[in-house]
């Protein structure tokens, strides 16, 4: 099975509001926004040294971030021996937080959940 990136990459510069250009700005790819238009819609696929890139600054490793394109492509194409899928949105979420904002939501969610015993 080949693994997509398109639907995971788009989702996670949409996430960060970032639009293709930006995107290559930021990682420094030189190519154009037609490239990483043609990465989420599967056209082409990147190389090593772009994939580490797009993984670096979204602050994660390689192999997450194939993982997690590989398990959204198994979630799409309804593949894969395993039970029902658990939903990591909350890992991936809190994973690309910087570190002092990571503090920032465990605080947050701390303080919904002592919210929701008071009821």
């Amino acid at each position: 099975m080949s693994i997509e990136i398109g639907p995971t990459l788009r989702r996670r510069r949409e996430w960060a509001r970032l639009t293709q250009q930006e995107l290559v700005d930021h990682t420094r790819m030189e190519r154009s926004s037609s490239y990483i238009s043609a990465l989420e819609t599967g056209r082409t696929s990147p190389t090593l040294e772009e994939l580490e890139k797009l993984a670096r600054y979204f602050r994660v490793g390689v192999i997450e971030f194939l993982e997690e394109c590989a398990g959204n492509t198994q979630r799409r194409t309804g593949t894969g021996e395993e039970g029902p899928q658990k939903d990591d949105r909350l890992d991936r979420i809190y994973g690309a937080l910087a570190e002092e904002d990571q503090e920032l939501a465990l605080e947050f969610m701390e303080l919904l959940a002592r919210r929701k015993s008071k009821r």
